[in-house]
């Protein structure tokens, strides 16, 4: 064995609070490592040599790579001192911050061995359980639903059901907010505890990421009065409500853009942009935008006038309307010394804020309790994915499902927004080639995995569409889908997660079992199994169905699934 074989870093995603003050430790070890015993060895820094204790650790993941074994610590001081201790084929180790070696000396334990301040409430990374497995409904607003005739809006410029929908001038169909507060009651339906919008602020496109006006909501989908309305009957519902927020760059139309346009560097405004000269060229793009859009010029909130402007943006859709959290567009892109002033300033409002960040990839740095509480889970969606095309079987999946629920703290893992589809990307449905019986097997995946489960309007229907703009289709409300076995189906995921503790809050544990992809959650002395057979064969297998597709008489279809 050697040390590259181990991983292991204090205070990170191998060793944090989980709740009560409890400390979980992980340690990784190499797969092809024979490993016969796992302990950690701890105690307090004063005394460490005399007032020390083992705990066994245990095989809890694998990820293909590594084997992660983990315990809890249950009785412990708030600073303390741990090595590990590894047994291979009678071999004993000592594993601490120096590397490995054959022998520790506790005398000199302050030079060597892994340490830990667990004592400080405030940098604890928990989950927030008033969010904690909320099953969330995305809604682009403009194309979900419109109250009354869209045609009688003037600006429209194409139907409902239109799939013209790129090009110049932009796209405009009538969805309004309005049109979501009258589908309440089915987005209820559908075990729905918190709604997505993607934004509303004023703007001169369809998309609203370009944004005029941070304080207003745009007149055509109802303005403040039918998002004032949004928020209250969503509330009497326990819907949560979130929303899209740009903070990352502004409309090249937005009044201080405008204003650099026009003065130049004796604009107040000036250095609130990234303007490569005296003054701002729009034909020339002098600026840094948003990938390149020379219509969204990226905001410097490194600078302290653009972070307390940005704050009061936030500040008041809380105060003045009870938003319950913010999606945050571009989070990369964003400073984290933003980041953290924002959580700072929103806790005060509501201790409860949740902060879901765009990142698509690997993002330890971001998250935190003073940072974002969870990432749009853009890696579920690869792994899914690669299940479903036959990229990857259920072994493959188990593990790389597990390497996921590894990636970050445990709290973090709990505020994902695991999701198939979104505004962003190809509808699900055609990346499963219009098969309904495989995009149903992959929900329940998602409303089985642990995190917060995200249905992008439209996909409980099967809604086709391909990248942006195509993705962002009108909703059919008209559609013969709704009266469809497969969509009683999928409603049915949606109230098992929300009714299902298990589901909800248990530990994950991820398995191939004959040829099945196995995810069981536990939670109170209570388990609940998914099974899914996308093999080519029918699999019999044993268990009390509590729902199910394709499964009869112990025998589970191709492209089936069954909750047990």
């Amino acid at each position: 064995m050697k040390a590259a074989q181990l991983r292991h870093q204090s205070d990170s995603r191998y060793c944090f609070v989980v709740e009560d003050g409890r400390l979980l430790l992980r340690l990784a070890i190499d797969r092809d490592v024979n490993v016969t015993s796992v302990k950690v060895t701890f105690g307090p820094p004063q005394g460490f040599n005399k007032r020390h204790q083992d705990q066994e650790m245990f095989p809890r993941y694998d990820d293909g790579d590594f084997i992660y074994y983990e315990t809890i610590l249950e009785a412990r001081p708030s600073r303390f001192y741990y090595i590990f201790k590894i047994e291979e084929n009678g071999e004993k180790y000592i594993y601490d911050e120096n590397g490995l070696a054959k022998t520790f000396n506790f005398e000199l334990a302050f030079l060597s061995a892994f340490q830990m301040i667990a004592e400080n409430r405030a940098d604890f990374t928990l989950p927030k359980p008033s969010w904690q497995g909320r099953v969330f409904y995305q809604i682009f607003p403009e194309r979900f639903a419109c109250r009354g005739n869209p045609k009688d809006k003037p600006y429209v410029n194409r139907d409902w059901n239109s799939t013209r929908l790129g090009g110049m001038p932009p796209a405009f169909i009538g969805g309004d907010i309005w049109g979501i507060i009258d589908k309440l009651d089915y987005i209820e339906s559908l075990g729905t505890g918190a709604i997505y919008l993607n934004p509303i602020h004023p703007s001169l496109s369809n998309h609203k990421y370009d944004v005029l006006d941070y304080f207003g909501v745009e007149e055509a989908f109802g303005g403040k009065e039918a998002f004032h309305q949004l928020i209250q009957k969503a509330h009497e519902r326990d819907i949560k409500v979130v929303l899209d927020m740009v903070f990352n760059h502004t409309s090249a139309q937005h009044p201080f853009f405008k204003d650099c346009l026009e003065k130049g560097k004796d604009s107040p405004y000036f250095d609130y942009y990234f303007i490569h000269g005296d003054k701002p060229n729009y034909g020339l793009r002098n600026y840094d935008c948003f990938a390149e859009v020379r219509d969204m010029p990226k905001l410097d909130t490194s600078n302290p006038k653009v972070q307390e402007y940005l704050i009061s943006v936030a500040s008041y859709w809380m105060k003045e309307f009870n938003v319950d959290g913010f999606r945050l567009d571009v989070c990369e892109g964003v400073s984290h010394e933003f980041w953290t002033l924002l959580k700072m300033a929103l806790k005060k409002i509501n201790p409860d804020v949740y902060l879901l960040g765009e990142i698509w990839m690997n993002s330890e740095s971001y998250l935190g309790p003073n940072q974002i509480d969870g990432l749009m889970n853009y890696p579920f969606l690869g792994a899914i994915s690669n299940y479903v095309l036959g990229n990857n079987d259920a072994d493959k999946t188990a593990k790389v499902l597990s390497g996921l629920l590894t990636r970050y703290k445990q709290g973090n893992v709990l505020m994902m927004l695991n999701l198939l589809s979104s505004h962003d990307i190809q509808r699900f449905i055609r990346l499963c080639g219009g098969d309904k019986s495989k995009f149903l097997c992959a929900y329940a995946i998602m409303f089985a995995f642990p995190g917060m489960p995200s249905i992008y309007y439209g996909d409980e229907i099967f809604l086709d569409g391909g990248g942006d703009p195509d993705c962002r289709r009108g909703m059919p409300w008209n559609s013969s889908e709704f009266a469809s076995q497969e969509h009683a189906v999928f409603k049915q995921l949606g109230q098992l997660r929300k009714h299902r503790k298990e589901l909800q809050f248990g530990e994950a544990f991820l398995s191939e079992e004959n040829g099945l992809l196995h995810l069981k959650r536990v939670y109170g002395g209570q388990e609940i199994s998914l099974f899914i057979n996308l093999t080519p064969n029918p699999i019999s297998i044993d268990g009390q169905p509590i729902l199910s597709y394709n499964h009869k008489d112990g025998v589970l279809g191709p492209s089936g699934f069954l909750f047990c």
